[in-house]
């Protein structure tokens, strides 16, 4: 985990999680069981895949390479 601000005024931390295999709401779970409560929630990469450009809703097409990679 890295801290990437912190807001004491408002009482709320940005973080990066990095976690190899997600399952149903499990960073979500990690943090509750810390005590901390997540407002939001950001996925920059699925696999090699990035996708923190992709607005909200956006979708695009996997690139030749990309889908290669995925087949392995």
């Amino acid at each position: 985990m890295k801290i990437l601000k912190i807001d004491e005024e408002k009482n709320i931390s940005r973080v990066e999680i990095t976690i190899h295999e997600g399952k149903n709401r499990q960073v979500r779970k990690m943090c509750e069981t810390l005590g901390y409560s997540v407002l939001a929630l950001h996925r920059s990469k699925i696999g090699e895949i990035n996708v923190k450009d992709l607005k909200i809703g956006e979708w695009r097409y996997l690139s030749k390479r990309e889908i290669e990679n995925i087949k392995k």
